[in-house]
C-alpha cells in the first residue's frame, strides 16, 4: 500500500462482506511502502484484525509483496490460504470468495485472477497490448494475471524464497508452473486518489515481468541466431559464388545487412542474459 489508507479501510470492509458466507477468520498484512513517511497509516491501528509492515524503504509493488509474504510465511498453519491483492479497489473483493473457492474445488496450489476487462486509460491499455504482444514472442507465455491471487500456505512456504520473487512476483507465479487455475475476474476502478503508475513505471514493469522467463528467451534467442546466423552464411556464399548476380546489388546488400543485424542483436541477447541464469544463484531473503 503506498498512500492509499482511505481505499484500503473500504476496500477491508468490502473484503469481509464478500466473505461472509466462509468460515475462515480473515485477517490483514499491510505493506506500508511509504517506508513510515504516510503518517495516515497509523489509522489503521484502530483495527484488531489489521498488522502494518513497515520496509526501511521503498520497495514498489512487486517486491513489497513478496516481502510481506516472506514475513507471514513461518506463522501460517498448514491449511491456511492467503490472498494477495492492491489496496485500492482495483483488484475487487467480491472475486476474493471466487478464488478461494477455486481452491477449493479442485487439488490446485495457486488461483490467479484471468483479468477480462480493465479499467484504465487509453495509453495504459495501449502499451499493454504491445507489451502482451512482445511478452508472447518472447517467452511464448501469453500475460493474462497479475499479482491478484490467492494460494495454500504449504505451497506459498515451499515456493516464496525461490530467487525469482526477487525480481517479480506476479511472472514467477507463472514461471514456478505450480497446480494452477484460473478464474475470470475484471478489473475494477480505484476506490479513491489516482493512480501513481506513470510511462516509466508500467515500461520498468514491463521489464521486471520479463526477467524471471531470463531463460526462456535466452533459449529463443539462440534459435533466431542460429536460423540468422545461418542464412547471413548462405547469403555470402552465395554471393561469393554469383548465385545472386541477377538481384540489384543495393537489395543484397539491404538485406545482407538486415541478416548481420538480426544475428548480432539475437547473439548478443543471448549471451547476456546466458551470463545472467548460469550464476549460480540461492535462496535469499529480502
Amino acid at each position: 500500500m503506498l498512500r492509499d489508507t482511505e481505499s484500503f479501510i473500504r476496500l477491508r470492509t468490502d473484503v469481509a462482506t464478500a466473505c461472509a458466507q466462509r468460515s475462515e477468520t480473515i485477517r490483514y498484512l499491510v505493506i506500508d511502502d511509504s517506508a513510515g513517511t504516510d503518517t495516515d497509516v497509523a489509522r489503521l491501528s484502530e483495527f484488531t484484525d489489521v498488522e502494518v509492515l513497515t520496509p526501511a524503504f521503498n520497495l514498489g509493488h512487486q517486491r513489497a509483496i513478496v516481502f510481506g509474504l516472506r514475513e507471514l510465511a513461518p506463522r501460517l498453519a498448514p491449511d491456511d490460504l492467503v490472498v494477495t491483492m492492491d489496496s485500492d479497489g482495483e483488484d475487487q473483493p467480491a472475486d476474493v470468495p471466487r478464488l478461494l473457492g477455486a481452491l477449493d474445488d479442485g487439488p490446485v496450489a495457486l488461483a490467479l485472477a484471468e483479468r477480462t476487462t480493465r479499467s484504465e486509460g487509453l495509453r495504459f491499455r495501449v502499451m499493454y497490448l504491445f507489451f502482451r504482444a512482445a511478452f508472447r514472442v518472447l517467452t511464448g507465455t501469453t500475460v493474462k494475471s497479475g499479482n491478484f491471487a490467492a494460494q495454500r500456505a504449504d505451497s506459498l512456504k515451499a515456493t516464496i524464497h525461490h530467487p525469482s520473487f526477487d525480481l517479480c512476483y506476479s511472472s514467477t507465479l507463472l514461471e514456478l508452473k505450480r497446480a494452477t487455475t484460473l478464474v475470470p475476474c475484471a478489473r475494477g476502478s480505484r476506490y479513491a486518489g489516482e493512480s501513481r503508475m506513470n510511462t516509466y513505471s508500467l515500461i520498468a514493469h514491463g521489464v521486471r515481468m520479463l526477467l524471471p522467463m531470463a531463460e526462456r528467451i535466452a533459449v529463443r534467442m539462440m534459435i533466431v541466431a542460429v536460423l540468422s546466423g545461418a542464412a547471413l552464411l548462405i547469403g555470402l556464399l552465395s554471393g561469393a559464388c554469383g548465385l545472386l548476380d541477377g538481384i540489384d546489388a543495393n537489395v543484397r546488400l539491404a538485406l545482407l545487412g538486415a541478416k548481420a543485424m538480426v544475428f548480432v542483436a539475437s547473439f548478443t541477447a543471448f549471451v547476456v542474459l546466458f551470463s545472467s541464469f548460469a550464476r549460480p544463484t540461492g535462496p535469499r531473503r529480502v
